[in-house]
């Protein structure tokens, strides 16, 4: 099936365009198995990557795991994990079982191309449950200092509350600035494999940033976030 994936990628990025979901949707296609087709195929390839290899059946397609497997949302590893410079050696040496975990096997034949995608999928699974489970819950009451020791830190290398940021807490309510935060309006929508779009290395690298935020963000941290944004005027 991964092999299947390779006319259509090629052609995506010859043509230079964005590639719907139709792309990898076929008539022998196991939606169940799978879950349903994305429109990014580099996602697709990692998405069945990750599956073929049997990470889905402990971890859960969308890191939901079963039994003793270890919740790959939550992991401290896979939060600081670069490129797949934590998840690859794991993956390479296996986990014994200990008392509370079961153990995972060795995948020691694994080439670094599987390394990477089972990664990508990992990091891009746990970024939309983050996401999903940020904006779920009511905003709390944050807390405007922290918020902005928070910015300093996090954001300030790229924005600037007296340039792009100006009074921003006045154009967006509390919810809103929320959402902008998990996911700004301009790294939204699906991937394009147009050639411009892919050496555009500014957006390429504020995407990056921005994903590894997401998946690693506290509600109190969003929350903190907020009240400092929302004091902006």
């Amino acid at each position: 099936m991964r092999a299947a994936l390779a006319p259509a990628l090629l052609c995506a990025l010859l043509a230079g365009g964005a590639v719907t979901a139709q792309s990898v949707a076929r008539s022998d296609y196991d939606a169940a198995y799978l879950g349903a087709p994305l429109g990014d195929p580099v996602l697709q390839h990692a998405k069945e990557t990750y599956v073929v290899f049997g990470c889905a059946y402990c971890h859960g397609l969308n890191l939901t795991p079963r039994g003793e497997a270890a919740d790959l949302r939550r992991s401290v590893i896979v939060g600081r994990d670069e490129n797949a410079n934590l998840i690859g050696p794991l993956l390479r040496a296996g986990i014994p079982q200990t008392s509370k975990l079961s153990p995972m096997p060795q995948f020691s034949d694994l080439s670094e191309q599987q390394i990477a995608d089972i990664a990508r999928w990992i990091h891009y699974a746990r970024q939309r449950a983050r996401y999903e489970e940020l904006t779920r819950a009511p905003l709390p009451s944050g807390d405007t200092t922290a918020g902005r020791a928070q910015f300093d830190q996090a954001c300030g290398v790229c924005h600037s509350i007296q340039n792009d940021l100006a009074g921003i807490g006045g154009r967006y309510a509390a919810d809103a600035l929320r959402m902008h935060i998990l996911e700004p309006q301009g790294l939204r929508g699906a991937s394009s494999f147009r050639i411009d779009h892919l050496r555009d290395a500014r957006i390429n690298a504020g995407r990056d940033r921005h994903n590894a935020l997401l998946e690693n963000y506290s509600a109190a941290e969003i929350a903190n976030l907020v009240a400092y944004l929302h004091s902006v005027r």
